[in-house]
């Protein structure tokens, strides 16, 4: 342990730890204790649309958490184009109900669902809005609607109703 300090400018502390018996492999190996084959089959596809950065983050943590793959757009261009490229449709959607630019989570789904020629993929609208006429909008839609901040056990019970998984 050191320090250095200067009169009238302040001090710096710091630490240092040998390295000692360093190997990549075995230290990698240290993060991730699993053993690949206790490792649980990943549980289906979630595509997630919000245009808040911090909610996308969010969801994917407790997603992937679940055991889903997941992918994620802030937008609905960026949405179509990212799905355009994968070789399956998602199993589920989660979209917000409002997205940059007037556009809604009802006309990404739309859109989603025409790209992969009209597949009934189940969606969750996620909504923040509490304006009546977006809420009796997003209610007439028939997609489950969840009201922001979403609760992970309730998210988790809407997929497993979707997907058959608990």
């Amino acid at each position: 342990m050191q320090v250095h300090s200067t009169l009238g400018k302040g001090s710096t502390f710091w630490i240092e730890v040998p390295l000692i018996g360093f190997n990549r492999e075995r230290n990698i190996g240290f993060i991730d204790r699993t053993n690949p084959a206790d490792k649980k089959p990943r549980r289906g596809l979630v595509f997630v649309i919000d245009d808040e950065a911090i909610i996308v983050r969010g969801l994917r943590l407790i997603l992937e958490g679940w055991g889903y793959d997941v992918l994620s757009a802030s937008e609905e261009a960026e949405a179509l184009d990212l799905l355009a490229r994968q070789n399956r449709p998602p199993d589920i959607i989660v979209a917000d109900y409002r997205l940059r630019g007037g556009r809604t989570g009802l006309d990404a789904i739309r859109h989603i669902r025409d790209l992969f020629g009209h597949r009934p993929i189940p969606c969750i609208l996620i909504t923040g809005d509490t304006a009546p006429e977006r809420l009796r909008e997003a209610e007439s839609s028939g997609y489950r609607l969840l009201h922001k901040p979403v609760e992970p056990a309730q998210l988790h019970e809407v997929l497993a109703t979707y997907l058959g998984d608990g």
